[in-house]
C-alpha cells in the first residue's frame, strides 16, 4: 500500500529551473570576464614584450650576414646624446665662468653659440639616428675586415687605452692632457662620436680653480692619481653611463677596441701608399682676359721679365710682388686644370692660357722634386686610403642593407635626466659655535 508522500517544503520545479538558468548565467558572466581579462592581459604582455624584446631583436641594418639589431642601435643613438649632453654642460660652464670674471661679449657669445648649436643637435633626431646607424655599419666593417686580415686587440691594450682616457698612466703621464681652449678664434661645430669613427673617450667632469681678478681663468691638467682611485672613477661614469645610456662596461670596452682596431686596420690597408711625395714648383700671372694671356705668353715666349709682368698684370695679390712664385706643392694642391699643367706638362712656360674658376693662369712649370712623405704625412695618406676603402665598402648595397629603423630613434637622455643622475654632493658638517661661559 503505497504512501501519499507529504508535500516538501521549498522551491518548486518552477523555481528550481530558474536557479538553475541564473547560475548557469552566472557562470557563464564569469567565465566571459576571466576570458576578456585573459586577452587583456595577453595583450598588455606581448606589448610589454614587443616593446621590451622582440622590437629591440629587430634588425635596422645587415653587414654581410650579421644583424645589427635595434636594441645596439639605440644604445648608440643614447650614447651620442650622452656626448652632446656632456659637451653641452661644459660649454654653459664655461659660459659661466667667462660671465663671473668678466670676460668680454665675444667670448661669452662664442660659449652661448656653441651651446645653442649642441642644443640643436640634441633636437634632430633623425640626424642623430642617421650618423648613430652609420657609425655602426662601420664599426661591423671594420671587426669583419680586421678579422679577414687576422688583426686582434689583446686585452691589455683596451684595458690601457680606458686608464688613458681616464687620465691614469700606470708608468707616468707621458704627456699632458688636452685642455680646454678659453677663446678660440674660430668657431668650430662640435660633433658627438661616440662611438665609434672618433676617439671614444668619456667626457670627465673637469676641476676648475677661480683666480682672483678679470684674467682668463687656467684650467688645470689631470692630476697623478692611483690605481684604486682610477677604478673608483671609472665605476663612476659606469654607473652614469648606463643609467642615461643602457651601455655596460662591454660595451665601453668594445667602444675603445673598436678605435684600436680601426687604428691598426688603417695601417694595413694603407701599407701600399706611397712613401714619398712629389712636388711642382710654379709661378703664374692671374688675369681676367683670355686675349691679356695670350698677349703675355707671346711677349715671356720673346724674353720679357715674368716679374715684372707678374707685378704689373697679376690679379692675385698673395703673390704678384714675388714674381707670381707659387713655392713648391703636392699634387692635388691646385685646382684641376692646373694640377694637370703642374704636374704633366713639359717643363717651362706652358704654351696656352689655363682657364680655371678664377680666371685665365699663365703658368710657368719651374721644376719638379720628390721627397719622403713625413710621419704625419704619411699618416694622412693612410688615413685617406683608409676612408675611401671604408666609403666604397659602406656604399656597397651588396654588402650592407637597411631597414626601417626612423621610428626606432630614442629621444633620451635629455639634459634633464643626465643633469639629475648625477650625485648630489653631501655638505660636509660644519661646527657650530657655543657661547663662551
Amino acid at each position: 500500500m503505497s504512501k501519499n508522500r507529504p508535500p516538501q517544503p521549498g522551491l518548486s520545479r518552477k523555481h528550481l529551473a530558474r536557479a538553475e538558468r541564473e547560475a548557469l548565467m552566472r557562470k557563464w558572466i564569469v567565465g566571459v570576464t576571466i576570458g576578456v581579462a585573459a586577452v587583456v592581459v595577453g595583450l598588455l604582455g606581448y606589448g610589454w614584450l614587443d616593446q621590451n624584446i622582440l622590437q629591440l631583436r629587430r634588425p635596422v641594418a645587415k653587414v654581410g650576414s650579421v644583424e645589427i639589431n635595434a636594441e645596439r642601435f639605440q644604445k648608440s643613438v643614447r650614447y651620442s646624446r650622452y656626448q652632446i649632453i656632456q659637451q653641452y654642460l661644459q660649454v654653459v660652464q664655461f659660459a659661466q665662468l667667462s660671465q663671473a670674471f668678466g670676460s668680454d661679449a665675444s667670448t661669452i657669445q662664442y660659449y652661448q653659440s656653441q651651446a645653442e648649436q649642441l642644443g640643436a643637435q640634441l633636437n634632430d633626431v633623425d640626424t642623430l639616428g642617421r650618423r648613430a646607424l652609420d657609425d655602426l655599419i662601420d664599426e661591423e666593417i671594420i671587426r669583419q675586415e680586421a678579422a679577414a686580415r687576422g688583426i686582434i686587440i689583446a686585452p691589455d691594450k683596451v684595458d690601457a687605452a680606458m686608464e688613458e682616457a681616464f687620465g691614469y698612466f700606470a708608468n707616468g703621464t707621458p704627456t699632458p692632457l688636452p685642455t680646454f681652449t678659453p677663446a678660440p678664434t674660430t668657431s668650430p661645430v662640435p660633433t658627438a662620436t661616440g662611438a665609434p669613427t672618433e676617439t671614444p673617450t668619456p667626457t670627465l667632469e673637469p676641476t676648475l680653480t677661480p683666480t682672483e681678478g678679470p684674467s682668463p681663468t687656467p684650467f688645470p691638467t689631470a692630476t697623478p692619481y692611483t690605481f684604486e682611485g682610477y677604478q673608483t672613477r671609472q665605476s663612476e661614469f659606469l654607473a652614469d653611463l648606463k643609467k642615461n645610456t643602457g651601455l655596460t662596461e662591454d660595451d665601453l670596452r668594445r667602444i675603445f677596441e673598436l678605435d684600436l682596431l680601426r687604428k691598426e686596420l688603417q695601417k694595413s690597408i694603407g701599407a701600399d701608399a706611397p712613401r714619398d711625395i712629389t712636388l711642382a714648383h710654379t709661378r703664374h700671372i692671374l688675369v681676367a682676359d683670355e686675349a691679356l694671356a695670350k698677349d703675355l705668353i707671346s711677349q715671356l715666349q720673346n724674353s720679357a721679365d715674368f716679374s715684372n709682368l707678374a707685378a704689373q698684370y697679376s690679379t692675385d695679390t698673395s703673390n704678384k710682388d714675388l714674381g707670381g712664385d707659387l713655392g713648391s706643392q703636392p699634387e692635388g694642391f691646385f685646382v684641376t686644370e692646373f694640377n694637370d699643367v703642374a704636374f704633366n706638362a713639359p717643363i717651362g712656360l706652358y704654351p696656352q692660357p689655363v682657364k680655371t674658376t678664377f680666371g685665365y693662369h699663365v703658368i710657368d712649370v719651374l721644376e719638379r722634386t720628390t721627397r719622403p712623405l713625413t710621419e704625419d704625412e704619411l699618416a694622412q695618406k693612410q688615413s685617406e686610403a683608409f676612408d675611401a676603402w671604408l666609403r666604397e665598402k659602406h656604399n656597397d648595397t651588396a654588402l650592407v642593407t637597411e631597414y626601417d629603423w626612423q621610428q626606432l630613434i630614442p629621444s633620451r637622455p635629455t639634459i634633464e635626466d643626465v643633469v639629475n643622475s648625477r650625485p648630489t654632493p653631501t655638505p660636509e658638517p660644519t661646527e657650530t659655535a657655543t657661547a663662551a661661559p
